[in-house]
């Protein structure tokens, strides 16, 4: 894995666009730099980190109003209105 994950205390539900506000003003430990995971991403977070449940925003947008979204409960993922305000933010950060 290429990127580090933010600890699950970190988490939290809103919106996609406070989801990506708060990603760039998180600092955990000093460091800072994080973001949405990809699409993509989920796969490898899937298989290596079982601390996830439920629904998680992603940073891949699939129109001017969607963006996909991981269901950590089924292993699948969804289209997801960016206005929704339930969906999980868990961000992850680039390991330099």
């Amino acid at each position: 894995m290429k990127f580090e994950i933010a600890p699950k205390s970190t988490e939290i539900r809103t919106n996609w666009d406070n989801a990506r506000l708060y990603s760039f003003v998180l600092t955990i430990d000093g460091k800072s730099g994080w973001r949405l995971p990809t699409k993509n991403e989920f796969s490898e977070i899937w298989k290596s980190d079982n601390d996830f449940d439920g629904w998680y925003w992603s940073s891949t947008e699939i129109d001017t109003t969607r963006v996909w979204v991981k269901s950590f409960l089924s292993n699948s993922f969804h289209k997801a209105n960016k206005l929704d305000d339930k969906i999980r933010t868990r961000l992850v950060r680039d390991l330099l």
